[in-house]
């Protein structure tokens, strides 16, 4: 599995970053190009279950001020339309449908309509974080067409991206994998972590590592990224490669060990351990250790 290939990353969708102030042009591009509204309650999707693909309405849902402009894909502007409680069930109710995460759906949708997915949940989620302002405790509003929020008193916020690094850490035939004490049983895979104030990216690799493993690393190599709002996080992705294996826990890790690569395909096939999702890089790395897709 190539680095190219990790989901949600690939798209023909203009984000139009340009765009976002220019209130008018929108204005008046909605006359005469097609327009997708997509409704977002708490970050989440409605998914038909006639239909592979998300809801998406041709006309605005919600407040005007809670739209916020996602970009052109196809000559056509998306818009996510973030919706209040009281909106949320009777949307819900007028399709028989209730608002579900991506996670459940992932895979069944095509690339630019995941990536959409993923975009308008990110915006959400921020948006309904920073009603108020951080510095002087006033309302926020939104400008930039949903990109930005402005307190009374003038103080813009943008949205938050947290940085973590996750790792697939080899030796040999082997990788190295850990589990959590609050995941479900027989979950497995690669460690990670969020990169520390005043830390470079390259130094919270080493640090996860140590940290979670015990276990020293060297040639540490970029694989790629993935947007992962859940709620917030940007997925940086890497290889590495072990210079000990003498594996000691931290508090926060229920179970780390080497997995040979016959029998992580040995096992991953009769369920008796249980891999991140297709979606997640955390595949993508594992998929490329091995050299097939698991």
């Amino acid at each position: 599995m190539k680095a190219d290939q990790i989901h949600f990353i690939r798209t023909e969708l203009d984000r139009c970053a340009n765009m976002r102030e220019q209130k008018q042009r929108i204005k008046q591009l909605k006359k005469f190009k097609t327009c997708h509204y997509v409704p977002v309650y708490r970050g989440n999707h409605i998914y038909p279950d006639s239909d592979e693909e998300f809801y998406v309405s041709p006309m605005p849902l919600g407040k005007p001020d809670n739209q916020s402009f996602l970009g052109i894909l196809n000559d056509e502007l998306w818009f996510g339309c973030g919706l209040t409680e009281k909106e949320a069930v009777a949307l819900e109710i007028q399709l028989e449908c209730q608002f579900e995460s991506i996670r459940q759906y992932a895979m069944a949708l095509n690339d630019d309509m995941a990536h959409i997915a993923l975009y308008s949940r990110g915006l959400d989620l921020w948006q309904r974080q920073k009603n108020f302002c951080s510095k002087c405790g006033t309302r926020n509003h939104l400008e930039s067409s949903g990109h930005k929020m402005v307190c009374e008193n003038g103080h813009e916020q943008f949205p938050h991206i947290e940085p973590a690094v996750i790792v697939l850490v080899s030796k040999g035939d082997q990788c190295l994998l850990g589990r959590k004490h609050t995941w479900p049983p027989n979950v497995y895979s690669t460690l990670a972590g969020f990169v520390e104030a005043g830390e470079s990216i390259e130094d919270a690799v080493h640090r996860e590592i140590y940290e979670e493993s015990n276990v020293r690393i060297k040639n540490v190599t970029y694989f790629g990224s993935q947007p992962w709002p859940f709620p917030s996080s940007l997925m940086l992705a890497f290889n590495a490669e072990a210079v000990s294996d003498d594996i000691r826990l931290d508090d926060e890790m229920e179970d780390v060990r080497w997995f040979h690569k016959d029998e992580l395909i040995k096992w991953a096939k009769d369920g008796s351990i249980i891999l991140s999702p297709r979606f997640t890089v955390a595949n993508n790395l594992i998929s490329h250790f091995l050299g097939k897709r698991i």
